[in-house]
């Protein structure tokens, strides 16, 4: 019996040696393992920006411990191994200066730099303010004095504006929106013109007795056909002669009545002073240009025929009251 027993005694071969120190190695392996799960640290949280680059991190394969209200103690991660590296303390950063507070734009002056750009319409800038124009004033599509022309402005003019932006102003003006610089604006409305002289016989009356002190001829302030005009006895002084002729053709129209005295007629006049030219008898050439030599003498600074040498002696004769 106990033969048979021990003839089927299994027998401890190589084999199996080499089977049991597998199972033992596979073993000490995941007891290894877990220890060193236990021991790495955790590099999450804000402070990992902040880690030496020595220090231990977690492998993404490792799975986190979990640690319930009712976990023993023995469930507790075990604190850091003395040998990792300490994590790096957080020094909270130096809170910036505070920015010197600007000063508030004046009410009509800012300087956005999208706004002097032109990157904002200027009818969304208009606030009401009361301007007008000193003198003539390109009104740009933007604060660009190469920029295209919505208006024109002349002195005086009326525009709703708002604040100044980088030397130049938004307005509006009739239907168009625009900027002018502000160099050709104020503020406010537009002085008062000075009332502008009515047409009227007082400036003619004041030359009158500068032009003929004997009050020979009879003056009309209206325009007959030209600036001035005269048969001889009345004399028709147009009110819209320039300021600086009047004197000058008040004393031509004066030197033909002048002439008149001395011939007995306009038409004997005119053939007189032609025939001391060469003339035709009802050419007036003559007869004119003798009144401008005559004006001259008078002391005018203005004449529209001309003064030939060959006439000023019978003008001379004429002021004298002779027939040349």
């Amino acid at each position: 019996m106990f033969r048979r027993l021990a003839a089927h005694r299994p027998t401890f071969s190589a084999r199996h040696a080499l089977g049991l120190a597998a199972v033992i190695a596979v073993a000490i392996a995941g007891v290894l393992a877990t220890s060193a799960g236990h021991s790495t640290v955790s590099a999450s949280g804000p402070e990992a920006d902040h880690l030496p680059a020595s220090a231990s991190t977690v492998s993404p394969a490792t799975e986190p411990t979990v640690v319930s209200p009712n976990s023993g103690a023995s469930d507790v991660a075990d604190p850091p191994s003395p040998s990792a590296s300490p994590v790096a303390a957080v020094v909270p950063l130096e809170a910036p200066a505070a920015a010197a507070s600007t000063p508030a734009a004046s009410p009509n002056t800012a300087a956005d730099p999208a706004v002097a750009a032109g990157a904002v319409s200027a009818e969304t800038l208009i606030t009401g303010r009361a301007m007008y124009a000193t003198d003539s004033a390109n009104v740009h599509s933007t604060p660009d004095t190469g920029a295209a022309v919505a208006a024109v402005l002349s002195g005086g003019d009326q525009v709703t504006a708002g604040v100044t932006v980088d030397g130049w102003v938004p307005v509006h003006v009739g239907d168009a929106y625009g900027w002018v610089s502000a160099e050709y604006l104020a503020e406010g409305t537009a002085p008062a013109a000075a009332p502008t002289a009515e047409s009227s016989g007082n400036w003619m009356t004041d030359l009158i007795p500068q032009v003929d002190p004997a009050g020979m001829a009879t003056w009309v302030f209206e325009r007959n056909g030209s600036w001035g005009a005269s048969d001889g006895y009345t004399v028709w002084i147009d009110p819209d002669l320039p300021s600086d002729k009047r004197f000058s053709v008040m004393v031509h129209e004066y030197s033909h009545v002048l002439q008149v005295r001395v011939y007995g007629s306009l038409d004997g006049s005119v053939a007189g002073l032609s025939a001391l030219v060469g003339g035709g008898g009802t050419d007036a050439t003559a007869n004119e240009s003798t009144a401008d030599c005559m004006a001259l003498m008078l002391g005018a600074t203005w004449i529209n025929y001309g003064c030939p040498d060959s006439l000023q002696a019978a003008a001379s004769a004429i002021l004298a009251g002779q027939r040349p």
